[in-house]
This record gives structure tokens, sequence and C-alpha cells, in this order.
């Protein structure tokens, strides 16, 4: 019974080591064309389009590399990096890891947001929030997130 237990835990461990490594390249392409200041998206992400957008572009493009990442995004019905539910998920999660040092922020002696607007083809409003800061030696930027200001586009309905 021990000898079961202790099979069943390294097999749940090994399963968590690889569910982590391909969450890390899903971040890590989330911020890709934020860093890059390029749109996420396109008119048209459904699987015959020839122009899916930057950021399933490059999903695409890092699972041809990534025998681990391509086997996940084409045998994943639960947590496919393709659905926008998840990249949302992924950039909120994103957004809240740079909001939770808001320290470095009022310890900066120079901070700059830099907001921008984008409709899309349904004609939902977002913007995405970007700060600036001077940390020591250097300029660090962070991506903050996106939110939808279709409804109300007053600076007191967004999330500052």
């Amino acid at each position: 019974m021990n000898e079961q237990r202790r099979l069943n835990n390294s097999v749940h461990n090994a399963i968590v080591r690889e569910n982590r490594e391909i969450f890390k390249d899903l971040i890590n392409v989330n911020c890709f064309p934020d860093k890059q200041q390029l749109a996420f998206c396109s008119n048209n992400e459904s699987s015959i389009s020839s122009n899916c957008g930057n950021y399933v572009e490059l999903l695409h493009t890092l699972a041809a590399k990534d025998e681990r990442l391509g086997r996940h995004l084409e045998t994943s019905t639960v947590f496919s990096g393709f659905s926008n539910i998840i990249q949302k998920d992924v950039i909120a999660a994103i957004g809240d890891v740079v909001l939770y040092d808001r320290k470095e922020i009022s310890a900066a002696p120079f901070v700059a947001a830099e907001v921008d607007e984008s409709t899309d083809v349904t004609n939902k409003t977002q913007i995405s929030v970007i700060m600036r800061l001077k940390a020591r030696w250097f300029v660090k930027e962070a991506f903050v997130g996106f939110d939808d200001v279709s409804k109300d586009r007053r600076a007191a309905a967004t999330f500052f």
C-alpha cells in the first residue's frame, strides 16, 4: 500500500512540475506582446485563419519547437492556452503580481502610467495600463492589466 501511495505521489508531482512549466510558457507568451507593444488578438482567431494574432501565433511557434508545450496544446481540454478566458486570467494574475508591491511605486522618485485604449470587432472597449518607474539605477516597466471600459469610459470607472 505504501509503495502504491509513493508511486501515486510521484506521478502527481511529475504532472504538477509539467503544468508549472507550461504555465511559465503561457506567462511568457502573455508578456511578450506587452513588452513589444503589440496587439494580443486579431479580428479572426479561428483555427482556419492565417493570422490568429500575436499571442496565438507566438504560442504556435513555441509549440512547434517545444514538444511538451505542443503536446499540451493539442491534448488539453480544460486548460488550453488558446482560450480567451485563460489569456485574461493570466493577464489578471500578472497584473496582481505587479501591483502587490505598492511600496516600490511609492518610493520611486519618478512614476509614469501609460494607458492605451482599443475597441475590438464586437465593440468591446478595453484599456491597457503600463507602469514605468525609476528603481535605483534603472527604469522598471510593468504591465498592470486590462480593464473593460465599454459601459463607462470615465477615469473613475477604471481600476485606478
